[in-house]
C-alpha cells in the first residue's frame, strides 16, 4: 500500500511525442510499456522531477529496432513537483509511484491525442491496475 505523499504537481511538459505508422493496425495485438521515475532535484530540498513514458507497439515487434518497426506510438512527459514540507524525506519508491499517479492522466491523454491527430483510432490506456 502506498503511503500518502504530500507533493504538489507544479508543471508538466511533453518531452517527446511521435508515431511510426507504416502498417495498418487491423486488430493486431499491441503491447503497452509504461516507464516512470522521480528524483529530487539539486535546486531545493523540496523540489522533485518526474518522468513518465508510454510506448505502444505491435506485440510481435517488441525486439525490433525502433527505425525498423511497423507501428510505434511513444510519449514522454516530465513534471516538476514540490513538497510543502522541506523536512519530509520520501523514498524513491514513494516518489516514483506518486509521480505515476499524478502524471498518468496526462500521459494517457497525450498518447490518445497523438493517435487521433494521425487519423488513427485513439487508444485509451486502461486505468485498472494503474490507479488503485
Amino acid at each position: 500500500m502506498l503511503n500518502m505523499v504530500s507533493i504538489n504537481l507544479d508543471s508538466i511538459t511533453t518531452q517527446e511525442a511521435f508515431i511510426i505508422n507504416k502498417a495498418p493496425i487491423d486488430g493486431k495485438e499491441m503491447k503497452l510499456t509504461l516507464s516512470r521515475k522521480c528524483t529530487p532535484t539539486n535546486d531545493a530540498p523540496n523540489k522533485y522531477i518526474g518522468y513518465c513514458s508510454a510506448e505502444m507497439r505491435f506485440a510481435d515487434e517488441l525486439d525490433v529496432d525502433m527505425l525498423d518497426t511497423s507501428f510505434l506510438v511513444k510519449v514522454v512527459l516530465s513534471a516538476e513537483f514540490s513538497s510543502p514540507d522541506c523536512s519530509t524525506k520520501f523514498s524513491t519508491d514513494e516518489l516514483t509511484e506518486y509521480a505515476l499517479l499524478q502524471m498518468f492522466p496526462h500521459v494517457r491523454a497525450t498518447l490518445a491525442s497523438i493517435m487521433a491527430s494521425a487519423g488513427l483510432t485513439a487508444y485509451l490506456i486502461p486505468t485498472n491496475g494503474i490507479i488503485h
